[in-house]
C-alpha cells in the first residue's frame, strides 16, 4: 500500500531513538529519521512498527501518536492560494 509522505515520516519517527519526553528541533528530528531510514530501510520501518504493535501494543500505540504528531508537525504547510 502506498501511503502519504507523512505517513512515510511518521513510521520513520516511529522507528527512530527520538522520544517523547524529549524536546526536539526540527533539525534534530530529521537527522533521527533519516537515520532510521538508512539504518532499516523504508520498509523496515514499517516492519519494526508492525512487531511493535504485535508484541508491545499498549507501547506502540502511544509511540505512533507521538510519531504522527511530529510527522504533522515536520510537514510543510501549503501556501495560500490568493
Amino acid at each position: 500500500m502506498i501511503g502519504t509522505v507523512t505517513d512515510f515520516v511518521a513510521e520513520a519517527v516511529f522507528a527512530s531513538s527520538l522520544q517523547p519526553s524529549q524536546p526536539v528541533t526540527a533539525a534534530e528530528a530529521w537527522a533521527a529519521i533519516t537515520a532510521a531510514v538508512a539504518r532499516y530501510g523504508a520498509q523496515g520501518c514499517v516492519e519494526l512498527l508492525a512487531l511493535e504493535y504485535g508484541e508491545r501494543p499498549e507501547t506502540a500505540a502511544p509511540r505512533m501518536r507521538f510519531a504522527r504528531e511530529l510527522a504533522d508537525a515536520l510537514a510543510p504547510t501549503p501556501a495560500l492560494a490568493g
